[in-house]
């Protein structure tokens, strides 16, 4: 196999797509790579490459070489450095995108230099199973210009999403789309200033499995949530508030005029979304709620959702809720649909 590899890709002088998909099972490969690796660092008219790199010292031996790899280039790339199992690819699957350039770090141990370079150049990010950092702001979060999706998975030692005590600028500016699962010491997304411009474009959360979990929306953040049209937390067993009075104080009606999907699943120590009926919420379509039984009341009224169409729950939890009045409760009544 070795032989037969090496030969392709030295051969094809003028090769502009590449995508070589080989595991770290596939006998032998872990001979050859490395000399692979410098092959394809030599392809000088790569504009589209896609190769799982079993070690960062493979990743950065290409990076650092390769004449392709420049501040101007066009080289679109889908990047998977560390050895990862097919449960694992199913995960890393869920930020695929043939347009952008994909970088997902498999079992890391901290920060790369090459890493971060590479970061300032990813449309979407993969962080799986990393054991030496605590925050996503460790890769040089200021750089992360392009970044639209990010996925955090079985990261043991991140407690914090963004250090805002550590940006001087507005961070993630077009990221769209963030989804957070099996971390176990996470406490908050966001821990300190949050500058304006910071989260503006972000569409979708999905937070499961953080068992410590207590802060989504902290302080500042939420005002920066202008486009934030799906809201999923899942398995989240110390939060008790999706918005916490404690950190927004100060909140307008209109603090997230885009939502539409608000999903709640299995969170026992929730007792409320919001500690009234002041906010608006004039996108919000449907609600999904199950295994939130202390969850006692709705923050609406007959007029601050008006284009809600469905709530959806166990019979016993819409048994148990408790109305501002039988008015309000007739209005909502008949949107309930049985889980």
């Amino acid at each position: 196999m070795g032989n037969c590899i090496e030969a392709q890709v030295s051969r094809f002088d003028t090769l502009e797509e590449l995508s070589i998909d080989v595991g770290l099972s596939k006998e032998g490969w872990d001979k050859i790579v490395e000399m692979v690796v410098k092959e394809m660092a030599m392809l000088k008219k790569l504009t589209s490459l896609r190769f799982c790199f079993p070690k960062v010292d493979h990743h950065d031996l290409f990076v650092k070489h390769s004449p392709v790899w420049e501040k101007d280039s066009c080289l679109t790339f889908q990047f998977s450095v560390g050895f990862h199992d097919s449960t694992c690819t199913q995960i890393l699957e869920s930020i695929d995108n043939p347009t952008h350039n994909i970088l997902k770090l498999v079992n890391g141990q901290g920060i790369d230099p090459v890493i971060v370079k590479v970061l300032m150049k990813t449309n979407a990010f993969g962080l799986i199973g990393d054991k030496g950092v605590s925050s996503l702001s460790a890769f040089g979060i200021e750089k992360m210009n392009k970044m639209i999706n990010c996925l955090i998975d079985r990261c043991p030692e991140i407690k914090t999403i963004v250090d805002g005590h550590k940006t001087s600028e507005a961070v993630l500016k077009w990221l769209e789309n963030l989804c957070i699962k099996n971390v176990p010491k996470l406490e908050s997304i966001w821990e300190g200033p949050v500058h304006a411009g910071s989260l503006a474009q972000l569409a979708s959360i999905t937070l499961c499995k953080c068992p410590e979990l207590k802060k989504i929306f902290s302080h500042g953040v939420i005002q920066q949530l202008l486009q934030l049209k799906h809201l999923r937390v899942e398995e989240c067993y110390q939060i008790k508030e999706i918005i916490m009075e404690s950190e927004n104080a100060q909140l307008v009606p209109q603090a997230l005029p885009q939502l539409k999907t608000l999903i709640l699943l299995d969170l026992p120590r929730l007792t409320r979304i919001w500690s009234n009926d002041s906010l608006e919420w004039p996108s919000l379509q449907g609600i999904e709620i199950s295994m939130c039984d202390m969850l006692k009341s709705l923050p609406f009224n007959q007029v601050n959702a008006t284009k809600l169409q469905s709530i959806k729950g166990q019979q016993s939890w819409w048994g148990d809720l408790v109305w501002k009045d039988d008015a309000t409760k007739q209005r909502f009544q008949s949107l309930y649909i049985l889980d």
